[in-house]
């Protein structure tokens, strides 16, 4: 990573691939906020990544509570930031409809309004998106979500909500568009924005989603590199593009999933 002053943040730092990120950002001697739901399990690794000589805060909450942007400003005092790295999130088996589209778009949404003025020259912020994106394929579903993200009317969105699976899909697909709307913003200032999508990846989150759905753990079967991802090799991905051979990279979705979006796109294009 490039040398931009001052604090990295981490969201769902103490989950399967906000933990690696932090480790690798420590690993290279930055600040770091490490923030998720609950103090233990983030005090527990802040205690590790101390040891190494860098600065770790931690800040618990809800993600999704109005005023968590503004704990996070309070919690930083006037230290600008280097990097938000946004793995929070929510998976089917985790909440409601509501919730989950709650927490993955409206509290990213609120999150990077609140920050950005904090942002450094040559900052850049990481979200995570989702394979899950790639797999929706009604075109007035799609155009709806295009539409949300452009206007805020939640009433184009509303009648797809039906389940948690599709809530989840849709929010995520609905991030991919947030990053694309916001790069110009952004880029008046200096900054990049990117997102994430991991496809399978073994955590305890993709663990029990894949428990849950006979149908997920058919494609993981079916996933080129014949296994599902891991948390570091998402976390890899997160430091390069927060480095300066990144520095070209804003707006876009980059796709880490052993290639099962592409190679399930060429099966339905075969047929």
């Amino acid at each position: 990573m490039s040398a931009v002053p001052g604090t990295v943040v981490v969201t769902g730092a103490a989950g399967g691939m906000g933990k690696p990120a932090a480790i690798r950002f420590a690993s290279r001697g930055h600040s770091l906020l490490l923030c998720d739901l609950h103090a233990e399990p983030l005090e527990v690794l802040a205690s590790v990544l101390r040891g190494t000589g860098v600065k770790v805060d931690i800040l618990a909450g809800d993600i999704a509570a109005p005023d968590f942007p503004q704990q996070i400003l309070d919690k930083l005092g006037e230290t600008p930031i280097s990097a938000l790295i946004h793995t929070a999130g929510l998976s089917p088996t985790m909440a409601d409809v509501d919730r989950i589209f709650a927490v993955n778009y409206d509290a990213t949404e609120k999150l990077l309004a609140g920050l950005l003025p904090r942002f450094s020259q040559g900052a850049c912020a990481v979200l995570i998106s989702s394979v899950s994106a790639y797999m929706l394929s009604d075109p007035a579903m799609l155009g709806a979500i295009r539409k949300f993200v452009a206007t805020g009317h939640r009433e184009e969105i509303a009648p797809y909500m039906t389940n948690p699976g599709i809530s989840y899909a849709i929010s995520k697909k609905a991030v991919i568009h947030m990053v694309e709307r916001e790069a110009a913003p952004f880029g008046a200032m200096g900054i990049r924005i990117v997102s994430v999508a991991p496809g399978f990846i073994d955590t305890p989150m993709g663990k029990a989603e894949a428990e849950s759905n006979e149908q997920l753990r058919a494609m993981i079967g079916m996933v080129p590199q014949g296994r599902m991802g891991h948390g570091d090799e998402i976390a890899s991905v997160v430091e390069f593009l927060c480095s300066n051979g990144a520095s070209y990279i804003s707006g876009t979705d980059i796709r880490v999933d052993g290639g099962i979006v592409g190679h399930l796109g060429m099966m339905h294009a075969g047929k």
